[in-house]
């Protein structure tokens, strides 16, 4: 399947490109089925890289790459499964802390309401819950404070 050579994509992304392409679903059914037989195609496979991907090169909330893996018709067992195994809730903090810490670094000289609205706007573009938003700019304004007392 040259659809495959471009990256992996999961069954229900290849059956729709194939269906765009003007192919019979007879002759899509007959060929996800090899590709399936052959390991071409795994959605649980599929979601473990695409998370992967997604948190060391462009961080995203878990609920955001669930989301992602959803609209890429991935089943709700395989995302559960698969954001259990490889993106644990402790992950997040470390993900969002890791995106303010880089970015903060940026925002030195600003207002801190101004830096910490700006912080809030990025992780909540990346998906992460409010909480958890809060928790880690609450935590690098007491860091941050800690540092000036020094």
């Amino acid at each position: 399947m040259l659809l495959l050579r471009y990256r992996p994509r999961s069954i229900a992304e290849a059956r729709q490109r194939m269906a765009e392409q003007g192919f019979d679903s007879a002759v899509i059914q007959e060929t996800i089925d090899q590709a399936i037989a052959s390991d071409l195609l795994d959605d649980a496979a599929f979601a473990k890289l695409w998370t992967r991907d997604r948190m060391w090169h462009h961080p995203l909330s878990r609920a955001a790459i669930a989301q992602e893996l959803r609209q890429k018709g991935i089943a709700s067992d395989i995302i559960a499964a698969t954001l259990h195994a490889e993106y644990p809730a402790v992950k997040e903090l470390e993900l969002a802390r890791g995106l303010v810490e880089a970015r903060a670094c940026n925002a030195r000289g600003l207002d801190p309401d101004k830096r910490n609205n700006r912080l809030m706007a990025l992780l909540a573009r990346r998906g992460f819950s409010r909480s958890v938003a809060f928790q880690v700019i609450s935590a690098l304004e007491k860091e941050t404070a800690h540092d000036v007392e020094d």
